[in-house]
């Protein structure tokens, strides 16, 4: 079973994706503050994909992203937008609104991505 941090500060996303996710057999962990996530990953909480919203108060989702990244490099990562965004070239990207089938049907392929640090199988 697959963990997912989702990161957004706006509640009802917050509560919308998490129920979305549940329903498709994930494990969700929510928080509005991006501090807290950073807490969460330096405390050894694992999680194999972060859902972050890329325009947030106090870090925006790109700055977040890398920040885990560099605490956790097997984390894949998916950013969310309700806005035309810039700085998030080669990211994979799911755009506000969304249903809950949009919304598995991008975190599966996200997941299922091969990451750059997986060593090849003999």
């Amino acid at each position: 079973m697959e963990t997912i941090l989702v990161v957004d500060d706006e509640d009802h996303i917050l509560v919308l994706a998490r129920d979305m996710l549940q329903m498709k057999g994930y494990t969700v962990l929510v928080t509005g503050d991006p501090q807290m996530a950073l807490h969460w990953v330096k405390s050894g909480v694992c999680f194999q994909l972060l859902l972050t919203d890329v325009v947030m108060p106090r870090m925006k989702g790109t700055e977040l992203a890398d920040r885990i990244k560099t605490l956790s490099p097997q984390t894949k990562v998916l950013l969310m937008s309700g806005y035309s965004v810039s700085g998030v070239a080669g990211r994979p990207l799911i755009a506000k609104p969304f249903t809950g089938d949009q919304l598995a049907e991008r975190v599966r392929e996200v997941l299922t991505q091969p990451s750059p640090f997986a060593r090849p199988q003999s």
